[in-house]
């Protein structure tokens, strides 16, 4: 399979990953969500797992998918001076 084959397939995995964040999933229940076989996920999974998008709960022989919810830093510097020119 190709790059630009691949891609496609990667959003629909990120994004019923972001529409169900609490959702954990083996690869064969996500190819009955996404009407897709386990030889196209697999590889697109293992992307997205190294990408830090989703999270493998389970080992390498029964895999269990979910959402990575990203870090979102909400302190912000007040402290620091603006220097005019």
């Amino acid at each position: 399979m190709e790059n630009k084959d691949l891609l496609p397939i990667q959003l629909e995995c990120t994004m019923l990953f972001q529409t169900n964040p609490f959702m954990v999933e083996t690869v064969e229940g996500i190819g009955k969500l996404l009407n897709r076989s386990y030889d196209e996920l697999v590889p697109i999974l293992n992307l997205l797992v190294k990408q830090g998008i989703i999270q493998n709960l389970g080992d390498n022989e029964n895999p269990r998918y979910r959402y990575n919810e990203p870090a979102i830093t909400t302190e912000i510097d007040l402290t620091g001076t603006v220097k005019k020119a």
